[in-house]
């Protein structure tokens, strides 16, 4: 099979192999692989960025996908196959402290797909049953790689609470995107926008974001309180992982309010002469990480029912695998998931 493999710790650093198909273990299942997404901590493997370069090489990369099911380890039950499934990324081991209370979304006994074990930019992957979720056999594969991202979105949305408040939403990467009808969804009353990129901008407010702003040419805080009416942000979801950001997040946020970091920093992020502003404004500062077993699956399942959710419209651009390169590059800019399909 094809597989993008992270062979050397550097800038690149990747091939395209040639590789056996994985041999399953009793809890496992093979897939074949039809879409997987491109996320931005794949590009900070491709970067060999600071979080990332204590990482065992080589590997196979990425983390998101939907596919087929194509065998079933002895020991696995209620999956058959023929069944279309998405893939939670964080693989819990289920007897650890964390996993016995309800915390298995942050068990790193076994890892992370594409990071501390082979990933899913590839034809088929071995993938530990516990981490499948069942999806409708008509599902389109770029919509099925799409569960999650948008669950790692609805899970920050649950650590802080958006109904009746202001929410501003800072960076318009794929998931700031998914973000802003997140939000909606769970009830904010008023939601705010943050980029750099003017076309993401127009975008968001042509689909129901209320206030947009470039924080390159604007004054981001004075633009948030003329917003607000004065107020400030109630919640913010920072999604770039960059130390300005941080910054102009707690200068914007409302006394009492809260800020959930979803953006993964690739360098050292400081508070310093801001936590003097955290404590006088009584600020939450939470961090969110992957989606809760099996939770935040269900509650996208239920969206998407209602048709709440419509994955096709976070859908970017299309690549073969064979196109890893000028994927990669494409996502850094695209409005939406930039999917692979191997």
């Amino acid at each position: 099979m094809k597989a993008i493999v992270k062979v050397r710790p550097e800038v690149g650093g990747w091939e395209l192999q040639e590789l056996p198909i994985p041999e399953i273990k009793s809890d496992e299942l093979l897939v074949k692989v039809e879409a997987t997404g491109i996320c931005g901590s794949d590009r900070d493997v491709y970067d060999w960025a600071e979080p990332k370069q204590g990482l065992p090489l080589p590997f196979t990369m990425g983390h998101e996908f939907f596919g087929e099911v194509v065998a079933v380890g002895d020991n696995v039950k209620g999956y058959a196959v023929g069944d279309k499934i998405a893939s939670d990324s964080h693989i819990p081991c289920g007897e650890c402290y964390l996993c016995r209370t309800g915390k298995r979304h942050l068990c790193m006994v076994h890892g992370i797909l594409g990071h501390h074990v082979n990933g899913c930019f590839a034809e088929y992957i071995a993938l530990p049953a516990v981490a499948a979720f069942k999806m409708p056999q008509d599902t389109k594969p770029e919509e099925g790689a799409l569960m999650e991202p948008m669950g790692v979105v609805y899970h920050a949305v649950t650590r802080a609470e958006v109904s009746g408040k202001s929410v501003l939403v800072m960076g318009l990467g794929a998931l700031g995107y998914i973000m802003v009808d997140a939000v909606r969804n769970m009830g904010a009353s008023r939601v705010i926008v943050c980029s750099t990129n003017d076309a993401k901008l127009e975008k968001m407010l042509a689909e129901g974001a209320d206030f947009a702003i470039n924080s390159k040419k604007e004054d981001v805080v004075a633009k948030v309180m003329e917003y607000t009416n004065g107020h400030g942000a109630d919640v913010i979801f920072e999604m770039t992982g960059v130390q300005r950001l941080y910054d102009l997040s707690i200068d914007s946020a409302a006394y009492g309010g809260a800020m959930v970091c979803v953006g993964v920093p690739t360098e050292t992020v400081q508070m310093g002469q801001y936590f003097n502003r955290v404590m006088a404004k009584e600020l939450v500062i939470t961090g969110s990480f992957g989606r809760l077993f099996y939770e935040t699956w269900e509650l996208m399942r239920d969206l998407m029912e209602m048709k709440k959710i419509v994955p096709s419209k976070y859908v970017g651009k299309l690549y073969p695998l064979e196109e890893f390169e000028q994927a990669l590059q494409d996502a850094r800019s695209t409005m939406g998931r930039v999917i692979l399909i191997p």
